[in-house]
């Protein structure tokens, strides 16, 4: 959810009704030991951060959880750009360890890297978190993946001995459409004025908005 405001029962029936597979909307502020994602098939189980958050069950509608991070000056942080960040990068790769290490040496609950873009064009950021690349990729059980790829190993737990046969992490998709280096720009009124849009699919009949789409959806318009 943009800004992490989240919009309770409501935002997740949309996520219900159109099949999404997942939510990441939602800071967990206890971080001792670190949540896994998990499913919506119950209510909650932890304190509302950044209300309003769902009071129903969503079954089969995964959370991923921003487990807060504690940043150099000790304070809690959900996101890296909200956190005090250390002026040099070997400051920032160590503040970036020690959250990774207390999920690492726990119960090894996925460790979330959330950020905007903006970030990272602060240069000793960006060499701070590729130092921390450069360490975690040299370590044999662990496993930089998408949060789709994460929710389906929570959902077929794998062992390590059979992790290259893991087909989720196996990053072979043949069958995806080849990148879309030419989007369609699609001229569409909205409210007071003409909006303009890039999409790499066909462009919809009105400007995608709050309670429609512009594309029709099986689920959630009976078709």
């Amino acid at each position: 959810a943009p800004f992490l405001a989240i919009g309770g029962n409501n935002m997740f029936s949309m996520l219900y009704d159109a099949n999404f597979t997942y939510d990441s909307s939602m800071p967990i502020y206890e971080n001792k030991p670190p949540s896994f994602p998990y499913t919506l098939d119950h209510r909650i189980f932890h304190e509302c951060m950044i209300p309003p958050c769902p009071n129903k069950a969503f079954p089969g509608v995964w959370e991923i959880p921003l487990v807060m991070w504690n940043d150099h000056k000790d304070g809690r942080c959900s996101m890296a750009d909200a956190c005090s960040n250390p002026p040099d990068a070997v400051g920032v790769y160590l503040m970036i360890m020690k959250n990774f290490q207390r999920h690492f040496q726990t119960n090894r609950a996925p460790f979330g890297l959330f950020y905007h873009p903006a970030w990272f064009t602060t240069p000793h950021h960006k060499e701070g978190f590729e130092l921390f690349l450069d360490t975690v990729t040299e370590m044999e059980d662990v496993w930089l993946v998408t949060s789709w790829q994460a929710v389906q190993w929570m959902r077929d737990p794998t062992p390590l001995d059979k992790i290259k046969q893991f087909k989720p992490f196996q990053c072979d998709y043949k069958s995806r459409p080849p990148r879309c280096d030419n989007p369609k720009v699609c001229n569409l009124w909205h409210k007071s004025g003409v909006r303009y849009m890039r999409t790499c699919q066909q462009c919809p009949s009105i400007y995608p908005w709050t309670g429609r789409t512009g594309v029709a959806n099986s689920l959630v318009d009976n078709l």
